[in-house]
Parts: C-alpha cells; sequence; structure tokens
C-alpha cells in the first residue's frame, strides 16, 4: 500500500506542468489568514481539552 502510495506521488510530480500563475498581495494575505486562524484554533482545541484532561487526573487524586 505504501508503495502505491509513494508511485502515486511521483507519477504526479512527474507529469506537472508549470502553471505560469500570478499571486498577488491579497492572495498571499488571505493564505497567511487561513494559516493564522488554522493555527489558533489547533492551539485554543489543545488548550480546552489540556485543562479537561488536568480536571480529570486532578479529580482521580482526590
Amino acid at each position: 500500500m505504501l508503495f502505491a502510495v509513494f508511485a502515486f506521488i511521483a507519477f504526479s510530480f512527474a507529469t506537472t506542468t508549470p502553471a505560469y500563475a500570478y499571486l498577488d498581495g491579497a492572495t498571499v494575505s488571505m493564505a497567511l489568514q487561513a494559516l493564522t486562524g488554522a493555527v489558533a484554533s489547533v492551539l485554543l482545541f489543545g488548550k480546552i481539552y489540556w485543562a479537561k484532561l488536568k480536571n480529570i487526573v486532578k479529580r482521580q487524586q482526590d
């Protein structure tokens, strides 16, 4: 299975053609905003569930 995935990825990169695309400032800004939002979401998710896990452990110790 791993070989099939590797072969697919290698074939995909071997058959690509140049896009000749233009990225303006708004596109880069939007990508950075999406990346920042994703990182903030992951951090908040981790903070919430870390607090829940600490409460469970704390209750078991008491």
